[in-house]
């Protein structure tokens, strides 16, 4: 269902969008921690979102900032 909306959305794929689809639709994923990363210099491509039982989670330490809700 997320990879439909996905292709259908201008833009394509997003990270942030995925992670709040996975949570809405699955009470599992709901109860997880979702985590943003950031870094300093801003613009496309300067973060990252994900949860924390997602198989290719990124690295936390390749950001300035992580926040964990």
């Amino acid at each position: 269902m997320i990879a439909a909306l996905d292709a259908r959305l201008p833009g394509g794929g997003n990270c942030y969008r995925r992670a709040l689809l996975e949570m809405s639709l699955d009470a599992g994923a709901a109860r997880e921690r979702l985590h943003l990363g950031l870094r300093a210099h801003g613009g496309p491509g300067s973060g990252h979102a994900w949860l924390a039982s997602w198989p290719d989670a990124a690295d936390a330490s390749s950001y300035d900032a992580v926040l964990e809700t």
